[in-house]
């Protein structure tokens, strides 16, 4: 009772952005401070000379934009790798897009670029929605649904919450005992499809962030994966579902490298749930020497 009380009466406190924007220039919290201090509202992020805006809503991955910024915020290093493979890329794919970092992000480094974003759970999806609205980033093609290895619709386990990070594929998870959930039918396509949908003669770059999903995906692709061999950014969160990527990625002359958050991307044999960040980059021989690694 008391905490919602405390939680309520920080809600009603007037103008925490702005005091919060004063602050941060003249003094640097500790992550157990800030991660409290959130409001919600409008605020600018910079990429290197340029900015995008977003909306915070009062959740963590955007607190830790406003705190710390893209250099030294989520997922720091994924998004440093993000930033020079969107320069370098023509069509990018963000497939679990949540409220549409990476898309803003390849949208603002390369605004010429054509960027694919696929959020399936729809109050998510209207944030992302409202964020490239906010960036008049009217071309990019943001899509309610889920990709994986079949057309039509799955069940999923999602949170009764405002906002959530992590939904359950019923089909490869049990549901959770951790936490309420809600039982939800959400729609999947398979890349593939859509590829013949929208005529794309080649894919770039890829970040997937799918919960455990990222071998369905993949499957999705099919021929197309072959044909365009696109640079990926996926996260790995289990050795199982790492060793299922791996398989459909064998034979195709991909190099692995764990992306650390405290070091420089290391190269690997496998893809496994140990990785500091979650995230691997795969990618080439080639792009592997344009970026140094």
């Amino acid at each position: 009772m008391v905490r919602k009380y405390l939680k309520y009466t920080y809600e009603l406190i007037p103008f925490k952005k702005e005091i919060f924007s004063l602050l941060k220039n003249f003094i640097n919290l500790p992550h157990c401070i800030y991660k409290h201090l959130h409001f919600k509202g409008v605020f600018q992020v910079k990429l290197e000379d340029k900015y995008f805006k977003i909306n915070h809503h009062g959740y963590f991955l955007e607190n830790e934009l406003f705190w710390k910024g893209i250099a030294e915020g989520y997922e720091k290093n994924s998004i440093r790798l993000w930033i020079e493979l969107s320069k370098k890329s023509e069509i990018i794919f963000d497939i679990g897009a949540n409220t549409g970092i990476f898309s803003l992000i390849a949208k603002t480094v390369k605004p010429n670029s054509k960027v694919y974003g696929f959020e399936p759970v729809e109050r998510v999806f209207l944030k992302y929605i409202d964020n490239c609205k906010l960036n008049n980033y009217s071309d990019i093609n943001a899509e309610n649904a889920a990709l994986s290895n079949k057309d039509g619709d799955t069940i999923v386990y999602d949170s009764p919450s405002e906002h959530v990070y992590t939904i359950v594929f019923a089909e490869s998870l049990p549901r959770p005992t951790w936490r309420e959930t809600v039982e939800t039918r959400i729609k999947t396509i398979k890349l593939s499809t859509f590829i013949k949908e929208k005529a794309l003669t080649k894919i770039d770059l890829i970040k997937m962030d799918v919960d455990r999903h990222e071998a369905d995906v993949l499957m999705g692709m099919e021929e197309f994966l072959d044909l365009f061999r696109p640079t990926m950014i996926i996260e790995i969160l289990e050795d199982k579902y790492g060793k299922k990527a791996e398989n459909i990625l064998k034979n195709k002359e991909y190099l692995f490298f764990n992306i650390g958050e405290e070091k420089l991307p290391e190269r690997v044999e496998h893809l496994t749930g140990t990785s500091e960040s979650g995230n691997f980059l795969i990618c080439s021989e080639k792009i592997a020497c344009e970026l140094n690694l």
